[in-house]
């Protein structure tokens, strides 16, 4: 049985390990590694977007255009077809080659930033041997799509991290500089214009349609949330606040990336190494 001192001593020696782990977190290089992962998802996440959303494009647009003309004037389908066809086999199915080969490369570079930044173990598949085995796995494999699926919720994941990096930065500088700005109304989250959002479902066919708008949802233009004080003690209080404010926010930051490095690991996990680090043919025992 344990003696009062050893419990309180046991108690106390948890509360200086939770204060190091709480307070730690503003001088661990890890949480300004993963702050600049997120930074950097969003931008990537734009770019990759752009990629796949413009080599996809061309031969998706040629394929529901020669199925609407199938579809609606089966007559003009033989003049047509032929163009479509050759244009569809000469730049449709290079341009999506290029877009696959593209993922590959892109999710070998994310496979190297979640390394580096996240500290993720995401081990890659063998590389292939020839260039005939490259070719065939460059549209088979499942690794290629699901690499292809990644960068593609990398645009979403990208713009959430964003939106939430700028709020808890941006609210945590206005608390911790309430020293600098303090009886100053105008400090605050203001809304200038009123915001409407109305949900809407519409469903149309031969000439009749549904139209549903259940609710209305609205926010008059005022104010959210106001950090006006009106003294220097208040003011130095509320940084006070704001620094412990940034502190949960660093751990918030810390939590996504966690999320990010597992997500990533996940999906990324035996897809196919790049080309440029690893070429086909390359003896991997030397």
């Amino acid at each position: 049985m344990s003696s009062p001192r050893s419990t309180v001593g046991t108690a106390l020696e948890r509360i200086r390990t939770w204060c190091r782990w709480f307070f730690g977190v503003a001088t661990r290089r890890q949480t300004y590694a993963n702050v600049a992962y997120l930074f950097l998802a969003f931008p990537l996440g734009i770019g990759y977007f752009t990629v796949l959303v413009t080599g996809f494009a061309i031969p998706l647009g040629l394929s529901f255009a020669l199925v609407d003309i199938a579809r609606t004037e089966p007559g003009a389908l033989p003049i047509v077809a032929i163009p479509l066809v050759l244009v569809m086999v000469c730049i449709g199915l290079p341009s999506a080659l290029c877009v696959l080969f593209a993922s590959i490369e892109l999710s070998a570079l994310e496979r190297l930033l979640a390394g580096r930044f996240l500290d993720a173990e995401i081990p890659t598949a063998e590389p292939a041997t020839t260039v005939r085995e490259r070719a065939r796995r460059l549209v088979f494999d499942r690794g290629t799509w699901k690499g292809t699926g990644y960068l593609f919720s990398k645009f979403v994941l990208g713009t959430v991290s964003f939106v939430f990096l700028t709020l808890g930065i941006t609210f945590t500088y206005a608390l911790v500089a309430a020293p600098l700005h303090y009886r100053n109304e105008t400090v605050g989250i203001h809304i200038g214009d009123p915001i409407e959002f109305v949900p809407e479902f519409t469903y149309q066919h031969d000439g009749w349609a549904i139209d549903i708008s259940p609710i209305t949802l609205s926010i008059a233009d005022g104010e959210l949330l106001s950090l006006y004080v009106d003294s220097l003690a208040a003011a130095l209080a509320v940084s006070a606040v704001g620094v412990l404010v940034g502190l949960v926010v660093l751990h918030l930051l810390n939590a996504v990336a966690w999320l990010f490095a597992r997500y990533t690991e996940l999906l990324l996990r035996n897809t196919q190494p790049s080309i440029f680090s690893e070429p086909p043919g390359r003896d991997r025992s030397r």
